[in-house]
């Protein structure tokens, strides 16, 4: 009878319907490449962000591009523990992250439901605001004052992006609360005017965010208010201190504008609306991403950014046995042979590149892993740099032939040609990485370092300053500052083609 009952669960069992496990999707649009764990998500988010995108296009009255930018990628988990996969460092209550990595940018966000089974998510905001930085470096780069940069975001962060109407300048009750909260404390207007977020501490952070936002709103609701930003911005960048400029132009003290910004918070703000032009599902493509993106797609994110010297051997250990799994898997084998070149074994590693391109000999990606492997080699090995380079350089050639608009390869190639004389081709090199990745801080580096030698000062000016003013502030901005004060004041005697245009937002926008 046991065994009867056996065999009988047994072929209850085998009849029984097999739950999918999720897979990962990658939804690509025009502008954005979406990466989830199911087709709704992804279908969801992607259209969300193509409307977005359509918003500030609208306003700022971008016309449409021949080429569209390189497509931001964007991935959705779940909770804070996926998160850590790709950032170890994320602190609760984090929703979402934009991290411009060395050659690239990608985004994060923790998004509930990213199963599709619940539509709500937490990450939009960050992803929103984040998007504005992003939409503006590429377009409109310039030096504008820290609570311009934050309040533009935190201003456009808050459209509604509803099936009929897209609402704009809406009420941010987030930054309103942490303003007539019981206890709320305001820092001062010249703080405000003059000083970037780093310098303030946590609490003081909350309202400094939130009083550019408010700041922000005030100024472009009214068109009078509107008019007078950009004679503003022009006087605080020629040189004028930003309070005395205030008063200038806008004709307030810091007790005045304190005053007329606490009186425009106690009205309804106003707002405005945009009737929608486009489908409410964005054209997009959607496929699934191999069984191996599973275990290995956050940590290919991660290895991106670089690992600590004490968490590299766990990750590559954790890397090692997940690809194993999947030994005949060409992303496994990817991720592990990157991983194997950045701080493991690393003839292991390029034996399995080689391998990957033996396969396809097109293969961008192992190009590019193989080459950024030889340029460290070549930083190692003085006695054979040159040698070492030369091979390096000759697979960025390669991979510039599979597709010659990717920064991380353009930036290779000019790594590969670093003890080569600079020339008018190679400085256009490291100005088109730029160009193509103009949120990348490291990219504006090289492209003012390269423009800088080659006697391009006023160009090296145009391509440093947006950096020099992030308000985020840290080692890449201090360069960029120290780099603006050692260019000679004398112009250009010519410019390297290619270069980017430097034009003021304020021009634009709508």
């Amino acid at each position: 009878m046991i065994r009867k009952l056996a065999a009988a669960l047994l072929g209850l069992a085998l009849l029984a319907p097999v739950t999918a496990k999720a897979e990962w999707r990658r939804a690509e649009t025009e502008h954005f490449v979406v990466y989830g764990r199911s087709e709704k998500a992804v279908r969801q988010y992607a259209s969300m962000l193509e409307d977005f995108d359509s918003v500030l296009r609208r306003l700022h009255k971008q016309p449409p591009e021949d080429a569209p930018p390189i497509k931001l990628p964007v991935y959705l988990v779940s909770d804070l523990g996926q998160l850590r996969r790709v950032l170890p460092w994320a602190r609760e209550g984090m929703q979402g992250v934009y991290i411009p990595a060395t050659t690239e940018v990608f985004t994060i966000a923790i998004r509930d439901g990213v199963s599709g089974d619940n539509d709500q998510n937490r990450g939009d905001d960050t992803v929103m605001h984040e998007y504005v930085h992003h939409f503006m470096l590429r377009y409109y780069p310039s030096a504008y004052p820290a609570w311009l940069v934050e309040g533009y975001a935190e201003y456009y962060m808050t459209t509604d992006l509803g099936w009929n109407r897209f609402v704009v300048g809406g009420y941010n009750k987030g930054r309103a609360y942490s303003l007539v909260a019981p206890g709320s404390s305001w820092v001062s207007m010249a703080d405000l005017l003059t000083k970037r977020p780093s310098e303030f501490g946590k609490w003081e952070t909350n309202s400094y965010y939130a009083q550019a936002w408010l700041l922000t709103h005030y100024i472009l609701s009214d068109p009078e208010r509107r008019k007078k930003l950009s004679p503003y911005l022009e006087a605080v960048r020629t040189g004028q201190k930003p309070t005395e400029a205030w008063q200038k132009i806008f004709g307030q003290d810091m007790d005045d504008l304190r005053n007329a910004l606490k009186s425009y918070l106690d009205r309804p703000l106003p707002a405005g609306a945009l009737p929608r032009i486009t489908p409410a599902e964005a054209q997009m493509t959607v496929t699934s991403l191999p069984a191996s993106a599973d275990a290995l797609l956050l940590d290919y994110q991660r290895l991106k950014l670089g690992v600590g010297k004490t968490e590299q051997a766990a990750v590559l250990q954790s890397i090692r046995t997940a690809a194993a799994r999947y030994p005949a898997d060409r992303f496994a084998r990817l991720v592990r042979a990157q991983a194997e070149t950045q701080f493991g074994d690393r003839a292991a590693g390029e034996a399995i590149l080689n391998a990957l391109l033996a396969a396809d000999p097109k293969d961008k990606d192992a190009l590019v892993v193989l080459g950024e492997s030889r340029l460290s080699v070549a930083d190692a090995d003085k006695d054979h740099r040159k040698e070492i380079l030369g091979e390096a350089g000759k697979l960025f050639a390669r991979a510039f032939k599979v597709e010659p608009d990717d920064p991380r390869v353009l930036h290779g190639y000019a790594e590969a040609r670093q003890l080569e004389p600079l020339t008018d081709n190679m400085v256009n090199i490291r100005v088109r990485a730029m160009t193509l990745a103009p949120q990348v801080g490291h990219l504006r580096l090289d492209a003012g370092r390269a423009l800088a030698e080659f006697k391009e000062y006023d160009t090296a000016r145009t391509v440093l300053t947006p950096l020099a003013g992030s308000p985020h502030g840290g080692p890449e901005v201090e360069a960029a500052q120290a780099m603006l004060k050692a260019l000679p004041e004398e112009k250009s005697v010519a410019k390297a083609t290619g270069g980017p245009e430097d034009k003021p937002a304020t021009d634009k926008k709508g």
